[in-house]
């Protein structure tokens, strides 16, 4: 049996039209269910997964409105569109304000019935996919994930938590790899918005020929691949947040979209000339300087100052290297949860390690480099030897007393800093068992040994 088209309640107090309506709609393809009233409905929806549900305005004494109502409440993402013989505009309003995602008019237009349920599944869909990812979202995107220790941070989350209270546009700025995208995420799921969704759209990765018709929307036919209308984030986020990473690689013709649309909350279909509302917030970040942009025309200053309202300045890992520890700590419990494996920390020569280097792909570059030990060590704490080289050989080219360029130095001393350095390696990685250690370096024990002895180690 082929899969039905989609999943829908038809609610009709007269026999004859809730037929004609269910037939026509199975025809159709559609799975049907039917109720004569309230009651009815309720039952329905509590033992089947009703996506849309149709409603007539008059059910006898009672009220499609009010049932409406009551079935958003017992499941807000069936997408219920209204059946009425009073077109009034007053009428509309008071089934959109209830919740009706639309209405038809009676006798009903079966053709434009049609349509108007192609577009409430299309909703549905929209609605169930944003509720799973904020589902998945606000277990890992909390603040407990959110750690830190130094005053840096804590001004951050001074203006996050004032950000979380406000309407207003956020611009948030820094290196790649602090956190940008954690911090609005926190933003938003920490505001009244955070029942709403929230979508990320990293720039610079969408292709632009594409772009405007992602952001806003495209209609049928708008360019030679549109075989169908498709959604734009703007319009996807509507209720909620819509985080544009990487504004400063926004083309001069999509700033003044995304302008207007900042000042009037309006903007277009590609392909149409219908104006189209969305209430949704807009946190932007970038890693560029987008004053300098401005000066040089090359960002709108009209813009820059629409998104600057209100600024969290992210500082790098390097200028708050007390967060070091703490996030260290955090990463292990995470990715040896995930790998099931019981590490309990990390040794201090391992931390140093960590401490001494300057992480120039901040917080994501540490994250990865702990990941990486997780995956590789084979005891219960984690060592220098798990890390990754290029940390190791960083960090001891940091320390070197004489400060000196790599190639500056004879070649036998740094010969003797690799030996040193990989003997320490292995001997850690083996748990101090020279004959193992031997064995992981290609070179018998007792030359092992002699080395030991030379280095003093």
């Amino acid at each position: 049996m082929a899969e039905p088209k989609g999943i829908i309640l038809v609610v009709e107090d007269d026999d004859l039209q809730r037929e004609l309506i269910s037939e026509n709609l199975r025809q159709e393809g559609y799975q049907v269910f039917e109720a004569r009233n309230r009651r009815e409905a309720l039952e329905r929806v509590g033992q089947n997964p009703v996506e849309i549900a149709v409603v007539d305005y008059k059910l006898g004494e009672e009220s499609g409105l009010e049932l409406i109502k009551e079935l958003k409440k017992r499941n807000p993402l069936i997408t219920p569109v209204m059946v009425t013989a009073f077109a009034s505009i007053e009428t509309a309003v008071e089934a959109i304000k209830q919740g009706a995602y639309d209405y038809v008019v009676k006798p009903v237009d079966f053709k434009k019935f049609l349509l108007t349920l192609e577009r409430a599944r299309e909703r549905f869909r929209l609605q169930r996919e944003v509720t799973e990812l904020r589902n998945r979202l606000e277990e890992k995107f909390s603040f407990k994930n959110f750690v830190f220790a130094s005053r840096a941070m804590e001004r951050v989350v001074v203006l996050m938590s004032r950000a979380a209270r406000s309407e207003a546009t956020v611009l948030l700025t820094g290196e790649t790899g602090t956190g940008k995208d954690l911090i609005a995420r926190l933003i938003h799921f920490s505001s009244s918005r955070n029942s709403g969704p929230f979508l990320a759209v990293n720039l610079p990765s969408i292709p632009e020929t594409l772009i405007e018709s992602e952001l806003f929307g495209a209609e049928k036919g708008a360019y030679t691949d549109a075989r169908e209308r498709k959604i734009g984030k703007f319009e996807a986020a509507d209720g909620g947040t819509l985080f544009l990473d990487e504004i400063g690689d926004l083309n001069p013709g999509l700033q003044v979209k995304l302008l207007r649309f900042l000042q009037d909350r309006e903007f277009y279909r590609l392909g149409s000339t219908r104006p189209l509302r969305a209430d949704v917030r807009i946190i932007a970040a970038t890693n560029r300087n987008l004053e300098k942009m401005v000066s040089e025309e090359k960002f709108r200053a009209d813009l820059y100052y629409r998104l600057n309202v209100i600024r969290i300045d992210v500082p790098p890992l390097r200028e708050r290297k007390e967060d070091i520890p703490l996030l260290v700590d955090h990463f292990i419990r995470e990715y040896s949860r995930r790998e099931k494996k019981n590490i309990r920390g990390i040794s201090a020569e391992a931390l140093n390690v960590l401490m001494n280097h300057d992480f120039k792909g901040n917080v994501r570059e540490l994250e990865n480099a702990i990941e990486r030990a997780v995956i590789f060590a084979e005891g219960e704490i984690i060592t220098r030897a798990d890390l990754p080289v290029f940390l190791e050989i960083k960090s001891e080219s940091e320390l070197d007393s004489g400060a000196e360029a790599e190639f500056s130095r004879p070649l036998p001393e740094r010969v003797r800093d690799l030996e040193i350095r990989e003997i320490r390696r292995a001997l850690e990685k083996s748990g101090g068992v020279k004959s193992r250690a031997a064995r992981l370096l290609g070179i018998t024990e007792r030359m092992l040994s002699y080395k030991m002895k030379i280095y003093r180690l």
